[in-house]
């Protein structure tokens, strides 16, 4: 009997581990080209704490399946390591860093990330990027859960408009609405988003940040964050240099632990 009682005292942690996934934190970056940089991430030889489990692409695909990297540490320079260094300092835990962004896309356009007319009520639209999208979230969670690790979505960061700036504020208003709501069908009701704006430019730019301004009043668990001081690529360039970019991933994630801490007010 004391033989016995030994021996499953010395195995009964390890089958405890070998049946208990680890939990990680998964972040989604999504959008056009700005969103693109900004979840750009590279590694470089070194050791981390834990590893980041990067999804990445190239901007001009659209893939259904989804590319596995494990990043231990990150090159220090690259356009995306702002964000996924402060994710990965704020989380404590394991990091999923998925990027699903194609430059040069609409919100407005029925063959890119258009929500659809009225989700909320069934109306959806999954002939461009959003249906791609959600089988890109799949197959990345199947190979997530095939490391043994738990996947539970905790925020996602939006990049886009530049490519609607001859469309209407309302119009823009309007369709992120929707986007978000779906978004949070498919990942989570209070899931906090945070987009940043886009450069002011002309009126149309102007419009679109008055969307986003909009869309953050009505909205509790959804941020924008500004681009003040940051350096773009020319005096008339949409596009934030990697420096900048490094910045503003730091940026959004002040504001997603600002959402967080109303969630727990709830």
């Amino acid at each position: 009997m004391k033989s016995f009682l030994y021996t499953f005292l010395r195995i009964a942690p390890i089958l405890l581990l070998t049946n208990v996934a680890l939990s990680a934190d998964v972040y989604i970056v999504a959008g056009q080209s700005n969103g693109w940089r900004l979840s750009h991430l590279a590694g470089v030889p070194g050791e981390a704490a834990s590893p980041i489990y990067y999804f990445g692409m190239d901007c001009s695909s659209r893939p259904d399946t989804a590319r596995l990297t494990e990043i231990k540490a990150l090159h220090p320079s690259v356009s995306g390591t702002g964000l996924a260094e402060a994710l990965r300092k704020h989380s404590g835990k394991e990091i999923v860093f998925i990027q699903y962004c194609v430059c040069g896309t609409s919100l407005g356009d029925v063959s890119n990330w258009y929500p659809g007319e009225d989700p909320l009520n069934g109306k959806t639209n999954d002939e461009g990027l959003y249906g791609s999208f959600t089988k890109y979230l799949a197959d990345a969670k199947r190979q997530v859960e095939a490391h043994g690790l738990e996947w539970t979505v905790k925020g996602l960061f939006w990049h886009q408009g530049e490519s609607d700036v001859k469309r209407s504020s309302a119009e823009h208003q309007k369709n992120l609405t929707h986007l978000l709501a779906r978004f949070r069908q498919d990942l989570g009701a209070d899931l906090p988003i945070v987009a940043g704006y886009i450069r002011d430019l002309d009126e149309g730019s102007r419009g679109i940040n008055l969307a986003l301004d909009a869309v953050a009043k009505s909205d509790p668990y959804f941020a924008v964050v500004g681009l003040e001081g940051l350096p773009f690529e020319s005096d008339t360039d949409v596009h934030v240099k990697p420096e900048g970019c490094l910045i503003l991933g730091e940026r959004m994630v002040v504001a997603i632990e600002k959402l967080e801490g109303a969630q727990l007010k709830k």
